[in-house]
């Protein structure tokens, strides 16, 4: 019975994720506001306030300009488009991101495709530790800057370090 469970909640988590990875049509005004973005791309307002620094500092991956009766309809259509790996987008455009965001660019009349990759806060590691000769195999967690890690000879539990991440870039 508990297996069940565990595979009934891996499948949601899995439906969940996917379903966030699709693409999002969002309106210009939705694009500067971290409270209007984070909610669109299901991120924190904090990730959306550093989508939007990010996104004013770059291109998109791709801008279209197609034949619809409004921009709105448009970029609908290039969402659709980008769900079904159209093969007369580019590249960049179909490619796997955690988000992707299509904003209807009413100003200039067209329609913008950015792709979003977040910083993974949590991570989990496995590796080997040699220490006088005698090798260890070690697993680790990663929470934001700080990491812990457990060393092991077998199952047999030898020792531990937490490591702290100073920069990174």
């Amino acid at each position: 019975m508990l297996v069940f469970i565990l595979v009934c909640m891996g499948c949601y988590h899995l439906y969940k994720q996917k379903q966030i990875e699709k693409p999002v049509v969002i309106t210009q005004q939705q694009s500067k506001s971290p409270t209007e973005l984070s909610k669109a791309i299901h991120v924190t307002e904090q990730q959306a306030q550093e989508v939007i620094s990010i996104k004013e500092r770059t291109q998109p991956v791709a801008t279209y300009y197609t034949q619809a009766p409004t921009v709105e309809v448009a970029a609908e259509k290039v969402k659709k488009d980008i769900e079904h790996s159209n093969p007369n987008l580019p590249k960049a455009a179909t490619e796997k991101s955690d988000r992707t965001a299509v904003v209807a660019n009413t100003d200039e009349q067209k329609v913008d495709v950015y792709k979003i990759n977040l910083n993974k806060e949590h991570k989990i590691k496995a590796g080997v530790t040699v220490i006088d000769k005698k090798m260890y195999e070690t697993i680790g967690y990663q929470a934001g800057r700080v990491e812990m890690l457990g060393h092991f000879e077998g199952t047999q539990f030898k020792g531990g370090s937490v490591l702290y991440t100073v920069k990174a870039w």
